[in-house]
């Protein structure tokens, strides 16, 4: 209970304080237009006219209906001060402005409207006051009157846009330029506010010089200091000093804002001390003084938020608006993209997860009893106790019709008819069983093939979407950093440009002065500094590309650097057909700077046919690399695709593997391939897949192996013509092995390495079918020179 009446309190204060901030605010409002009409209504230009108070009512009362009543209350009670005839003049211009923008069949615009109400309404008061026509000079004060009611109405537009948009909408040149001459008009309306040595004009002119002046600087200062105070002095038809004053002001202040608000304040004081003593005839007395003096201190009050809002309109920083930008897009887009991810997944677990949960395709066949079997006089001869080998038989059948080979399928259908008396009614059942076999399979592998390209679609948005919010960071914030970084190292960098910020194929370029001449002392800047600071701020080594000697705009260095890798690879391969043509095809190649590719593939025979088939394997296995597909969809896809509309029965193998040249790491795919043998030192590490190969079998799996090569691992993948059949395997590659062993110990070059070897192999075992070996070899990169750190310790 205590603690829900703790909850309780704290949601009440929470409440009054909210509310108590609307108020406050609300009042804050209320009390400016109050005060902004007052003064407005208080504006007499030419000694006569009085234009200000319509316009501002008339677009208040459109835009801010809130504030309608605190504006005709300020502007009553400041025409008051004027007398009571302004009043009764103010009056019926706001009854003739009501009764012209509520006209049904004419709608004129709010310029237009209040300049006619201002018109008709004068004429019609001074026609009253001189029972006839006015004089010359009263009909020209009017017609001054409207004139500067039509643009003040089209000033307080600019200014006062819609309440929901007077802090977003652009600050551009046109409203602040209006938002000045409203100033100055209300300026000259509080000249007439004097307590004893304090005024109000001086003091509010004052006060918004510095606030220009510490916000702004030079320019904004010196530009609102002439402007206001030439508007103040052409309503006063007094083009005096002052203006003089008020611009000097302003630039002196601005001057000073590198020593804070201290320094401003003593700045502005500076020429109203020089004109004090220069000129006599300005009304520079003790009113003006004491009231910039309050001006100051009251400087000293203003929050330091107010200031920052003001930079920030006059210098946006437009960084910070495109990050925020960035976000929003960013934030909108992973919401879609999560949507559309989570009905890939439905989509994925539809199609695979859910139904092949319970289904199960038996790669190894277990052979019963068929139905015709079971209705048969001889079934306990068949399958009973004096079993005659019919499971051997149809095992053996099933075997036969998977191949290639005709006479295997015709001798396995012969040894059924031989032990079957029912073997056309047997044979029958058997191929509907094969054939039901089949398309079930392939049913099953569709599904997988689907839910694994749903997958990488999946881990595709997946990545877009860590990619998205990792780079919502722009590539200027990076820059920031990394100058950060070099400036802390006393490298003199003027200029960073991240050309590319993709891991791997990072492009960076770097303009420092020219301090070092030669070309080793600014190789050894890059290796001793720049490199190690590029390692830090990224976590993946660098190489320096170019150094090129700029001599424009001015003489300076600049440097080149792209994303190195830590390992290079060295490969040989050896290739040989049993007669013209070689049914084996291999590819190396990378895909980017830091991976590369190996492939071997091998068709079924000797012909063009198995040429064909494996090197369009190799070919579609490259094109769904390039579109950034994974190996192991890709290799269901392409079983798919080359199991589909056969005219003849052609198969293929493949050997595939990614080497990862900035990690060392090797994955390895094999469908129906050899052993892939990894040589480190004395160690032999054999990489085996059991997968059928490509097209081949209507089910169809595979599996990755990873393995994490080191320096001076040698890598060999084989066609399955290395090994005759006449001898055992085993011993073919025990002696193989020692071959390579020693060949890799005695230091033979790469390039005649295989062919070293296969000319001793071939010495004891003959090679009788199409044989290519691929042989590579990953190493570090090491640069021209390099640095080290000698241990503490030394051993004598």
């Amino acid at each position: 209970m205590a603690n829900i009446e703790t909850i309780s309190e704290k949601t009440i204060l929470h409440g009054i304080k909210d509310s108590f901030s609307i108020k406050k605010m609300s009042l804050i409002i209320h009390l400016f237009f109050f005060l902004l009409a007052l003064f407005l209504s208080q504006t007499v230009m030419f000694d006569a006219a009085v234009p200000f108070l319509l316009p501002l009512w008339a677009i208040i009362k459109q835009r801010y209906e809130n504030q309608r009543w605190m504006v005709l209350l300020g502007g009553m009670i400041g025409a008051v001060s004027l007398g009571l005839g302004q009043v009764l003049i103010l009056a019926l211009q706001l009854v003739l402005y009501e009764l012209l923008t509520r006209f049904r069949f004419w709608k004129l615009p709010t310029s237009l409207a209040v300049a006619l109400a201002i018109l008709i309404g004068q004429f019609a008061w001074q026609t009253t006051l001189h029972f006839s026509i006015p004089p010359f000079i009263v009909q020209l004060y009017i017609y001054y009157e409207v004139v500067l009611a039509f643009f003040m109405t089209i000033f307080v537009q600019l200014f006062f846009v819609q309440p929901h948009q007077f802090w977003t909408k652009t600050w551009n040149y046109e409203r602040v330029g209006a938002g000045l001459v409203i100033l100055a008009m209300a300026l000259t309306g509080m000249n007439s506010i004097v307590v004893s040595y304090f005024g109000l004009s001086p003091f509010v002119m004052h006060l918004a010089i510095l606030i220009a002046a510490y916000a702004g600087g030079v320019p904004i200062s010196a530009m609102i200091s002439i402007i206001v105070g030439s508007l103040v002095g052409i309503s006063e038809l007094a083009f005096t000093g002052m203006i003089a004053v008020y611009g000097l002001t302003g630039v002196v202040a601005g001057l000073f804002t590198g020593l804070g608000r201290f320094g401003v304040v003593i700045g502005s004081m500076v020429p109203s001390l020089f004109f004090f003593f220069y000129d006599t005839t300005l009304p520079l007395d003790t009113v003006y003084f004491v009231s910039v003096l309050v001006a100051g201190v009251a400087f000293f009050a203003v929050p330091q938020s107010v200031f920052n809002f003001l930079q920030n309109i006059i210098h946006p920083k437009r960084d910070e608006v495109l990050l925020q930008r960035q976000q929003w897009v960013t934030e909108n887009t992973k919401a879609k993209l999560e949507t559309f991810q989570n009905f890939v997944v439905f989509l994925k677990e539809l199609v695979f997860d859910r139904f092949t949960a319970i289904e199960t395709v038996e790669t190894v066949r277990k052979i019963e009893p068929a139905t015709t079997c079971i209705g048969c006089f001889r079934y306990d001869r068949c399958w009973g106790i004096e079993n005659n080998g019919m499971d051997d038989h149809i095992q053996n059948w099933f075997l036969a019709k998977t191949g290639v080979k005709t006479a295997e399928q015709t001798m396995a259908e012969e040894k059924i008819k031989i032990k079957c008396v029912k073997s056309t009614k047997l044979l029958e059942e058997l191929d509907h069983q094969l054939y039901n076999d089949k398309i079930n399979g392939e049913f099953y592998h569709g599904k997988k093939m689907i839910a694994l390209q749903l997958r990488d679609l999946s881990n595709h948005l997946n990545k877009l979407m860590t990619e998205m919010e990792s780079e919502t960071l722009t590539f200027k914030t990076i820059e920031e950093e990394l100058y950060h970084h070099l400036k802390r190292a006393q490298v003199q960098c003027f200029q960073i440009d991240i050309l590319n910020n993709t891991l791997g194929e990072r492009d960076i370029i770097c303009s420092i002065a020219k301090k070092h001449q030669t070309s080793e002392e600014q190789h050894l800047l890059c290796e001793r500094i720049l490199l190690p600071i590029l390692y830090e701020v990224f976590d993946e080594p660098f190489q320096v590309e170019k150094i090129i000697d700029q001599k424009h705009p001015f003489t300076h260095l600049q440097i080149r650097f792209r994303s190195a890798v830590r390992y290079e690879i060295d490969y040989d391969i050896y290739s040989k057909a049993k007669n013209w043509v070689s049914g084996d095809t291999h590819a190396i190649f990378h895909i980017h700077p830091g991976l590369v590719a190996v492939m071997l593939s091998d068709g079924m025979g000797q012909s063009r046919e198995a040429q064909r088939e494996s090197r369009r394997l190799v070919r579609l296995m490259r094109e769904c690399l390039n579109y950034n597909m994974n190996p192991e969809t890709a290799m269901h896809t392409l079983h798919y695709v080359m199991s589909l509309n056969r005219e003849v029965d052609m198969y293929a193998t493949i050997d595939f593997a990614l080497v990862d040249l900035q990690k060392g790491d090797l994955w390895s795919w094999k469908a129906g391939s050899m052993s892939t043998y990894i040589l480190r030192g004395e160690r032999l590490i054999k990489v085996d897949g059991a997968a059928a190969p490509v097209g081949f079998m209507p089910v169809f799996s595979i599996e990755t192996e990873k393995v994490k090569l080191l320096a001076n691992d040698y890598v060999v993948m084989v066609s399955d013509g290395l090994f005759s059949g006449e001898h055992d395997w085993d011993e073919q590659e025990q002696y193989f092995i020692e071959i390579l062993k020693n060949s890799i110990e005695n230091d033979i070059p790469m390039d005649i390495l295989l062919y070293d070897l296969m000319e001793q192999y071939q010495q004891r075992y003959e090679v009788d079918d199409d044989c290519t070996i691929m042989l590579f070899n990953v190493g570090h990169v090491v640069p021209k020179w390099s640095v080290f750190k000698p241990n503490n310790k030394f051993v004598s």
